[in-house]
């Protein structure tokens, strides 16, 4: 017999599962709109879907008004859709046209080059060889040609896919203008898209986003020895830090911001968000290593407040922090410093509710809530004047841009060193002259295993040299095709069972599979791979040619031209993966001396320089950091002491925050002081000194430098904060990055 529940368990247990349902459905909501700031994955997978979708009717419309079979048309106007409405995202109507005035021009190209040569064989494999050079090495000229060369290239690759005669030539030209010409017509109505809409729902992005972070910080608090929920929190920091450079990079349209608000008032909400969010992780990981000090129901205390902060309960987070606040002293200070963040998060979030973004920002936590009503406009942090406003990211394709700038930096500085001729090659020539070789062996191997599909050995090669920048990107690349092919083979050839004989099914999972593709392209690119591998398999069963020996024949040409494409990568011209990741500290450690800089300035009653924009640049290069030193770990390098490598990282990542929260402080404030404006000059001096080191951590004699230089800032911050207890905020700030970068110089 089962025990009979205690009186009133009835009614507690049914609200115990529910309330576990609702948290439950409430942080995979946030999991799900974090994940797609802005809805920028589902959208992107919308448009290609529709554009795909309406291409392929009205190329079918124009074949038929001409009495030709359509497949040809289908196909060519279909991948013109495909990429266009994928990569071209301009913030103007203008200059959408301006884009698209050359696409035409560019698949014309590609097609009509293919078509003229595909009669004449070795003719065609060079000039395949050609193209691939050509189409990276216009990438050099901006965005715009990016669009351009592969175009071109995919007009080739189809027209060799074909093999139309030349008396097609006329017709597949007509066909790429008609898709260029509808593609244009979507992108300048229904695809257009509302850009305040964007950058509401990249908000929402962000504020699920910390909410995660705090969920993280509650594991954290359970657990304060374990890594993983370290580790955890960390990466929701830089994830949060990454959607806040993307508003930044969405602020480049004016027509984005809510009506009432100003640019600058944007960046600088979205920065206090980041400072609020790093006080109250610092605060929690202070307080989980001493939890054993806590007075008995203080941790459920800070429990309590953590589990409603952030979640639209801001009258009950008050009054925990009111709670906590009249805890009797002595109190730890990471109590004080979560109290301070928790309200300033609170306020924050109040502000962009309401929709009025105060010129003064939040409170900043750590320091005593002084009076600041003499203190000037916080335009000095960031001209509030739309006029004057420039965002630091430019988007590419409405993403957040890869780590191409950084190599492109490295490669330029590198430049004339060597004695090689090839050394003083740009970044975009040595891809290039990587694409062509690589493309001439995939050729030549492809067709060893295939005369007739030699063609998907060169995709594969030619493919993993676009989106990467140094070798370490390239192999990830290369093996990502490789896995998602495979496992795409096992899923097409059950796939076309199903469909076959009914072509409806059929035409719907090639849709699927296009948005599926685009979908989760920023996450994984094996699993795009994976999904345009299924696309083939029912576009090969849509056009009666399905068979499980060419999806084979196709997993081993993609193989052998991921193979060639890393050898090429790593043996010829290769740009390294150490070295760009050395580029980007170097690059990261230049801002922050340029940022310290700014806030002596400041200091010192200069304020011409944009402190706001110099912290949101030190993101920028603080994600290049991320993503580099990611390529270093993950790149299969030998040798890799990826220990190091989080440590590294997570003093630089501590180093950026302290200087942030610093810059906005100054900014707000309007203090003066020439004590802590020498002491911001020491520190920029030390930045700059390792920023020139080849290698962290510094040799004895670099970091003995730093040490002493850590020793005169603590004395001018110790002597300034005795004299003005109102600098104590920014002296604390100052310390805490001297600390950090005397941590990045120890051995």
């Amino acid at each position: 017999m089962h025990p009979t529940p205690a009186p009133g368990w009835s009614r507690v247990l049914p609200q115990l599962g529910a309330g576990r349902l609702r948290t439950g459905l409430r942080d995979s909501r946030d999991r799900l709109v974090a994940s797609d700031p802005g809805l920028g994955r589902l959208r992107q997978g919308l448009r290609a879907v529709l554009a795909v979708g309406t291409t392929v009717l009205v190329e079918s419309r124009y074949a038929g008004a001409l009495g030709v079979p359509a497949t040809m048309a289908v196909l060519v106007g279909a991948i013109v859709a495909m990429l266009v409405s994928t990569l071209v995202s301009e913030p103007s109507r203008t200059a959408t046209l301006g884009t698209m005035a050359g696409v035409p021009l560019a698949a014309s190209v590609g097609v009509t080059l293919g078509v003229v040569t595909s009669t004449r064989h070795v003719l065609g494999l060079v000039t395949f060889v050609v193209v691939s050079f050509a189409a990276v090495w216009v990438r050099r000229f901006g965005v715009r040609w990016f669009t351009y060369g592969f175009l071109a290239w995919q007009g080739f690759f189809f027209a060799l896919f074909l093999h139309p005669p030349l008396s097609a030539l006329p017709f597949l030209l007509g066909a790429v203008v008609v898709a260029s010409m509808w593609v244009t017509l979507l992108l300048l109505t229904v695809l257009r898209g509302n850009p305040r809409v964007r950058l509401r729902r990249t908000v929402e992005a962000l504020r699920a986003r910390a909410r995660a972070g705090i969920a993280a910080m509650l594991d954290v608090l359970e657990d304060p020895d374990a890594v993983g929920p370290q580790r955890r929190l960390r990466t929701q920091l830089v994830q949060l830090s990454e959607i806040a450079l993307l508003m930044d990079g969405q602020l480049a349209d004016p027509r984005a911001v809510p009506a009432g608000l100003r640019r600058g008032q944007v960046r600088r909400w979205a920065v206090d968000i980041e400072i609020a969010m790093d006080e109250t992780a610092a605060a929690v990981v202070d307080l989980a290593r001493h939890k054993d000090e806590l007075p008995p129901g203080q941790l459920d205390d800070i429990r309590r407040l953590l589990q409603v902060l952030g979640w639209g309960a801001g009258d009950r987070a008050r009054h925990w922090v009111r709670t906590l606040e009249q805890q009797p002293a002595p109190q730890l200070p990471g109590l004080r410093r979560l109290t301070w963040a928790a309200t300033d998060l609170l306020q924050l979030v109040e502000q962009w509710d309401a929709g009025r973004l105060d010129d003064q920002g939040a409170a900043r936590s750590g320091s005593d809530p002084l009076d600041t009503a003499d203190a000037p406009d916080a335009g000095d942090a960031g001209r509030d004047d739309d006029a004057n406003f420039e965002p630091v990211i430019t988007l590419f394709a409405g993403n957040l841009p890869g780590s191409a700038a950084v190599a492109s930096d490295m490669v330029e500085e590198s430049r004339g060193q060597g004695r090689w001729p090839f050394a003083r090659l740009e970044l975009t020539t040595r891809q290039a002259v990587q694409a062509a070789l690589a493309a001439a062996l995939a050729i030549i191997v492809g067709e060893v295993i295939s005369a007739q599909r030699y063609y998907w050995a060169v995709i594969a090669a030619f493919i993993a040299f676009t989106g990467a920048s140094n070798a370490g990107e390239t192999i990830r690349r290369s093996f990502a095709r490789v896995a998602g092919t495979m496992a795409g083979l096992v899923g097409a050839i059950g796939l076309a069972h199903v469909t076959t004989g009914h072509p409806t099914v059929a035409v719907a999972a090639l849709f699927a599979c296009i948005f599926l593709a685009f979908y989760v392209q920023r996450l994984s690119y094996a699993a795009m791979i994976f999904f345009i591998t299924l696309l083939l398999g029912q576009m090969y069963t849509l056009l009666n040619t399905f068979t499980d020996a060419v999806l084979v024949l196709r997993l081993e040409e993609t193989a052998a031209g991921a193979a060639i494409g890393v050898a090429v990568s790593i043996l010829v011209l290769p740009t390294g993966t150490r070295a760009t990741a050395r580029a980007a500290r170097s690059g990261f450690l230049l801002q922050l001396a340029d940022l310290l800089e700014g806030c002596a300035d400041h200091l010192r009653e200069d304020r011409d320089r944009d402190l706001l924009a110099l912290a949101v640049a030190l993101d920028a290069w603080g994600r290049q950091v991320v993503n580099t030193y990611r390529s270093v770990a993950r790149g299969g390098l030998v040798g890799v002491d990826r220990g190091r490598l989080r440590h590294r990282l997570s003093v630089l990542g501590a180093c950026g925050g302290h200087a942030r929260a610093l810059a906005v402080e100054v900014a707000e404030s309007g203090m003066t002081s020439p004590e802590l404006a020498s002491a911001c000059c020491e520190l920029a001096a030390q930045a700059r000194s390792l920023a020139d080191l080849a290698a962290l951590p510094a040799p004895a004699e670099s970091g003995a430098a730093v040490v002493e230089a850590r020793e005169r800032v603590s004395t001018l911050v110790a002597a300034r904060a005795d004299d003005d207890p109102r600098t104590r905020p920014a002296s604390i700030e100052i310390g805490r990055v001297a600390d950090a970068l005397t941590l990045l110089a120890a051995p």
